[in-house]
C-alpha cells in the first residue's frame, strides 16, 4: 500500500469536480469541459480488432506447423482453424466427426468437448481436452494424437487415446478439465488441469505414451482461492530462469457480463511455488493482472501463449461488448517489463512491437491514457519533456523503446509516481502497470476527437 496518491486516483479526484463528465464516465466519448484553468478530456477506448474470418472462438490454443498456425477450442468435434499470418483465419474442419463411444457412460450429458490443448512430443502431436457439463465436477480429461495437422497429408488421422484424468464428486477434491501441457527443463512433460474446486492440480507424464506418469504419481497443488474459488485455464510457459503460469480469475461464459481476466505467477520450478510480482503465493490466491475488460473487450481469459524464438503471443478469447457478447479469438504481442514480467500488447496487427536494433520511437504529442478501471483520459507529452495532465502532471523521459512518466508530488506527502512502460516500435501504443499490478494502457489520441 502506497502513502501517495496514484494518477488514478489524482485523475477521479479531477472528475469528481466535473458532474459532467463524471455522468459520461462510464462511457467514454469526445467529451471536453472547461473547469477554469483545467481542461481533461474523455476519450473512447481504444480497443480494435486485428483477426478477422473464422475468429468465434472459445477457450482457443494454438501451434505452428511449418508454415501455418492452428488454433483449436470449444465445440463440437473440437473446431480447427487455421492462418498463416495470425491475422486471417479459416475453417480446417474438426477433430471428431462424432464421439468416441465411451464419452456418454463416462460423462452422461454430456453436448460437446471443452478447452482443448495442443502440444507435440515424442513425434506426435497430442490434443488433450475436457468432457463435463456445467458446474459439474464429474469430468474427464482424454487424449487424441495424430502424426500431423495437415489436413492434406496422407498420415493426417486422430487416434483416441481414451480418458487420462477423470474427477467425481466426493471422490475427488479437483475438476478435470482444462488441460495444459508443458514441460520442464529436460523436457520431461506435465499435465496442469482444474477449475474451481481447489484449484489447479499437476501431475507428471509419460513422455512415451502421453498417460499419466506410472513412476511419478504425486499430484501438486499449484494454484487456487480458497475464498472466490473462481479459477481456472492454466497454461504454463518456459521462459529464462522461471515457469509463468496463467490462469484466468472469475466469470466466463457470461456475454458482456463476463468478468474472466488472465492472471499471472511464476516459479524456479514446475511445480511451484508460484507467486506473483508482489510475492502472493498462487497457492493462496495471488496473482498479477495480465489482462482484463475494456472497452469492446470483455471478460478476456481462457489464454494460451505461442512463443517464437524471443517473440510471445497472448492468444485469448473475448466476449464483444458490440456485437451482442459473442466469443472471439484474440491474438496480442506478449511483451516483458524491466523485472521479467508480462504485458498484453495491443491486438497484433502484422508487425511485431519490439525492435532491439531499431530506432527510439517518437512519443511527443497527445495520448489516451487508461489505468485500470478508468476511463481513457487525454494526456500530452511535450518535446521539452513535459507531461500534462490538465493543469497538472510532471515530467517524461525516454529510453529506447521504454517511456517513464514521474507524475509530481500528487498529494501532500510530497512524492512522485513513476510508472515505465513499453512503447510500440511505431510509437502508436504503450502498455506498462501501477505498483500495485493495475494495467496502464496507452494509445495515440486522434486530435479530431
Amino acid at each position: 500500500m502506497t502513502d501517495y496518491m496514484s494518477p488514478l486516483t489524482f485523475i477521479l479526484s479531477l472528475l469528481s469536480l466535473l458532474p459532467v463528465l463524471i455522468s459520461c464516465s462510464s462511457t467514454p466519448g469526445n467529451n471536453e469541459e472547461d473547469n477554469g484553468d483545467c481542461n481533461i478530456r474523455l476519450l473512447p477506448y481504444h480497443d480494435p480488432l486485428t483477426q478477422t474470418g473464422a475468429i468465434g472462438a472459445h477457450d482457443p490454443v494454438i501451434i505452428k506447423q511449418e508454415a501455418t498456425y492452428y488454433v483449436f477450442s470449444t465445440g463440437t468435434g473440437i473446431p480447427i482453424r487455421q492462418s498463416t499470418d495470425l491475422l486471417r483465419w479459416t475453417t480446417a474442419g474438426q477433430i471428431f466427426p462424432d464421439l468416441p463411444a465411451w464419452v456418454n457412460s463416462a460423462v452422461p450429458g454430456v453436448e460437446f468437448p471443452w478447452a482443448p490443448d495442443i502440444s507435440f512430443f515424442s513425434g506426435a502431436y497430442h490434443l488433450y481436452y475436457s468432457l463435463s457439463t456445467w458446474g459439474s465436477a464429474r469430468s474427464v480429461i482424454a487424449l487424441a494424437t495424430n502424426r500431423t495437422l495437415d489436413p492434406a497429408d496422407p498420415e493426417y488421422n486422430w487416434v483416441d487415446r481414451g480418458p487420462i484424468v477423470e474427477s467425481s464428486p466426493g471422490v475427488t477434491d479437483f475438476n478435470a478439465i482444462d488441460p495444459n501441457v508443458a514441460f520442464d527443463e529436460a523436457g520431461t512433460p506435465w499435465l496442469s488441469w482444474g477449475s474451481y474446486w481447489t484449484g489447479i492440480k499437476m501431475r507428471r507424464l509419460d513422455a512415451a505414451t502421453g498417460l499419466l506418469s506410472s513412476v511419478d504419481e504425486v499430484i501438486h497443488s499449484i494454484a487456487r482461492r480458497p475464498i472466490k474459488k473462481a479459477i481456472e485455464a492454466s497454461f504454463i510457459i518456459r521462459r529464462a530462469n522461471y515457469y509463468y503460469l496463467f490462469v484466468s480469475f472469475d466469470r466466463c461464459c457470461n456475454g458482456t457480463e463476463s468478468s474472466y481476466k488472465v492472471m499471472v505467477g511464476r516459479s524456479e520450478t514446475i511445480t511451484g511455488p508460484y507467486a506473483d510480482h508482489q510475492g502472493e503465493g498462487m497457492i493462496a490466491g495471488g496473482g498479477t493482472l495480465v489482462i482484463k475488460g475494456y472497452g469492446r473487450i470483455r471478460g478476456p481469459g481462457h489464454n494460451a501463449i505461442l512463443s517464437e524464438g524471443d517473440r510471445y503471443y497472448l492468444v485469448h478469447h473475448f466476449y464483444d461488448g458490440e456485437d451482442g457478447g459473442a466469443p472471439k479469438l484474440q491474438i496480442r504481442s506478449l511483451l516483458w517489463d524491466d523485472e521479467g514480467w508480462p504485458l498484453a500488447g495491443e491486438p497484433f496487427d502484422g508487425n511485431y512491437p519490439i525492435e532491439p536494433a531499431g530506432p527510439a520511437p517518437d512519443v511527443t504529442g497527445k495520448w489516451s491514457y487508461l489505468v485500470d478501471p478508468g476511463p481513457p483520459i487525454e494526456i500530452e507529452l511535450t518535446a521539452d519533456g513535459i507531461l500534462r495532465l490538465c493543469d497538472r502532471g510532471g515530467t517524461w523521459s525516454q529510453d529506447g523503446q521504454t517511456l517513464t512518466l514521474r507524475w509530481s508530488a500528487l498529494d501532500s506527502s510530497g512524492k512522485d509516481r513513476i510508472e515505465k512502460m513499453i512503447v510500440s516500435s511505431d510509437g502508436s501504443w504503450f502498455v506498462g502497470r501501477t505498483e500495485s499490478g493495475g494495467m496502464i494502457r496507452g494509445a495515440r489520441s486522434d486530435p479530431e476527437l
